[in-house]
């Protein structure tokens, strides 16, 4: 939603932002042929391969500055850089078409690769530890929570007899136990039958409630008065934690939304961009 991102932010040619998932540049890019000499941006990505491929195609932007790290960080980043002011940060939650597109990740049920799942190298975590380790009531806790998956306990259960024989080690031995696990009609609907258990694993492996939640309070603190804070999310977990983050901070008089409903994607971006049809775009303006 880049329009739309750009129309919230509300950029000034002089101002301060922040880009909390710099991916793989575009509203990084987007930002800074925006700003004068004088604005200044800053981008972040926990994304190793991100910063390393993507960030050499902006040495030319003498006010930009690319930090790999994880926005739960913020508070400290921004410390760190002692910036006087900042007018506007942006979210672009969950992954992107670049890891899932990279079959050795693990991201995508559609090719067999290795359980790994990380955002990050550095973190310690990985698919495979969490499938192979984790005790029953958890895998269905996360399961339930950040997926609804409707059949979390037959396959929780399904996971258990696996580990129990071998350790589960690729993706489409995952998509095999939830076949297993789950009737055959629920095999043959419009959504794959694996998309909420590989969801839920993905966020829990990345820590991603724990960190949105952090980040995106960190980022309305941080911001200054007049300035947005802006939040592109794409399931019903991300989509609640953003209404609600932001409806306390309107209840305690810290910003105003700028728009009470989610802005949706327009039909020629959601035609031409499969993943953005579930996008849901909301802006916050510190008072």
């Amino acid at each position: 939603m880049p329009n739309e991102v750009i129309e919230y932010l509300n950029i000034w040619e002089n101002g301060i932002y922040i880009d909390c998932t710099f991916g793989s540049g575009g509203h990084s890019r987007d930002i800074l042929n925006r700003l004068s000499q004088d604005g200044r941006l800053i981008s972040i990505d926990w994304d190793e391969n991100a910063v390393e491929k993507n960030g050499p195609g902006f040495g030319s932007f003498g006010n930009f500055k690319l930090i790999r790290d994880n926005f739960a960080n913020l508070r400290n980043i921004a410390g760190d850089l002692k910036l006087g002011r900042i007018d506007g940060i942006l979210f672009d939650l969950g992954f992107s078409s670049t890891q899932v597109d990279d079959k050795e990740r693990g991201f995508s049920f559609l090719s067999n690769a290795p359980l790994d799942m990380r955002y990050s190298a550095s973190n310690p975590l990985t698919a495979q530890i969490l499938l192979n380790n984790y005790p029953k009531e958890y895998l269905e806790n996360i399961l339930d929570s950040y997926a609804q998956e409707r059949f979390s306990r037959s396959i929780v259960a399904g996971i258990l007899r696996y580990r129990s024989g071998k350790p589960i080690e690729t993706t489409q031995e995952v998509v095999e136990i939830i076949k297993k696990s789950t009737p055959v009609w629920y095999h043959h609907r419009r959504i794959h039958c694996a998309t909420k258990t590989f969801q839920a694993i993905r966020m829990a492996v990345n820590a991603e409630v724990e960190n949105i939640e952090k980040g995106l309070k960190a980022a309305i603190d941080l911001v200054s008065s007049k300035g947005r804070v802006v939040v592109i999310s794409f399931h019903s977990v991300e989509h609640r934690m953003v209404k609600t983050i932001f409806r306390e901070a309107k209840q305690n008089k810290t910003a105003n939304l700028i728009v009470k409903k989610s802005v949706l994607p327009s039909e020629n971006e959601s035609n031409s961009n499969p993943r953005a049809r579930s996008a849901q775009l909301r802006a916050i303006e510190k008072l």
